[in-house]
């Protein structure tokens, strides 16, 4: 335990404040007024039969982001399968949307406004070159101030639904309001989105709860096609409708099968502990997730090996379309 901002922590997280007060870290007024005004708040009502709705639940709030006139950047949870989107803005008027996009790569999603929301865009900054450690503000839904976060680190992030990002933006202390939060640089520029509330964000040196913000490059290149097509270009990655855990004595425990998915139609149960993909010993969710992705797009054939009861067995299936799992909203 080495690490110079470890020591600190471990030191007294109290001492933190007076580091943030030191001259040239705060933010002008006219920044933060803009900041302010842009961050909304998002609701949004699912089919109750929709699948998103056993884990999600069928009402679902958090915060979003005016990056142009008439679009708002949330995470993409909140919008899975809605079928409604309200926007409540800084002086509490309602504006309805319509889900844009959801970016299963990155997990952001896009809100586009129904009526104009008369609300000054932020521009979005260079997530990729922030310092490590540096200082960054936060503002969700319904905040009347920005809180100062510390950047503590870029380490991988594998969740158990299929999701993997190289190089998240993990945050202390932990804030409660992070659905969809904008965190922001020194200039008041856009440089992530509040998604989960995470136990370790130094992996495993200290365990430390902390935040992840999805860094908004991930959104810059394939943002055009978001807008006009509500997908990135290209084939769909391979899904297998799998959430899975590691276990200490090797393997990925399967947690639960998505109804309908390759994996469902294949065979995988739930208890099942994934062994080997294409005969290589999966080692790691993040290891699985990028051997995964190098098979190719939905729509290719592969080989689990998996152990049921004690007996190991070879389970042959053809990855899916995550997208295609999803119920469309009525009248689309």
């Amino acid at each position: 335990m080495n690490h110079p901002l470890l020591m600190v922590l471990c030191a007294g997280l109290l001492a933190w404040p007076l580091a943030w007060a030191q001259p040239g870290q705060t933010l002008n007024e006219s920044t933060v007024q803009r900041i302010m005004q842009s961050v909304v708040g998002v609701q949004t009502r699912s089919d109750e039969q929709a699948n998103t709705t056993r884990t999600l639940g069928q009402q679902r709030q958090g915060s979003g982001v005016v990056i142009a006139p008439d679009t708002v950047l949330t995470i993409g949870y909140l919008l899975l399968e809605a079928e409604s989107v309200d926007l409540i803005d800084h002086q509490g008027r309602r504006v309805p949307g319509q889900v844009r996009a959801v970016d299963n790569a990155s997990g952001l999603g896009l809100i586009r406004a129904l009526v104009p929301l008369r609300l000054e865009a932020v521009p979005l900054g260079d997530s990729d070159t922030l310092p490590t450690p540096g200082k960054l503000w936060t503002l969700g839904q319904r905040e009347s101030e920005l809180t100062a976060l510390e950047l503590v680190s870029r380490q991988p992030f594998a969740a158990a639904w299929e999701y993997l990002l190289e190089a998240p933006l993990m945050t202390l202390p932990a804030v409660n309001n992070w659905s969809g939060a904008g965190l922001f640089d020194q200039r008041g520029q856009l440089i992530g989105i509040g998604s989960l509330l995470v136990q370790d964000v130094f992996g495993d040196q200290l365990p430390m709860p902390g935040n992840l913000y999805v860094p908004v490059n991930l959104l810059k290149d394939p943002l055009p096609d978001l807008l006009r097509t509500g997908k990135r270009p290209g084939p769909a990655p391979s899904w297998l409708g799998i959430s899975s855990q590691a276990l200490p004595s090797g393997g990925l425990g399967v947690l639960r099968v998505s109804p309908d998915s390759p994996a469902a139609q294949s065979g995988v149960m739930v208890g099942d502990t994934l062994l080997a993909l294409q005969g290589q010993t999966l080692v790691s969710l993040a290891d699985f997730y990028r051997r995964l992705s190098a098979l190719g797009p939905a729509g290719s054939p592969l080989t689990l090996s998996i152990r049921r009861q004690g007996q190991i067995r070879q389970i042959e299936l053809v990855t899916g379309d995550r997208n295609r799992s999803f119920r469309r909203p009525s009248g689309i």
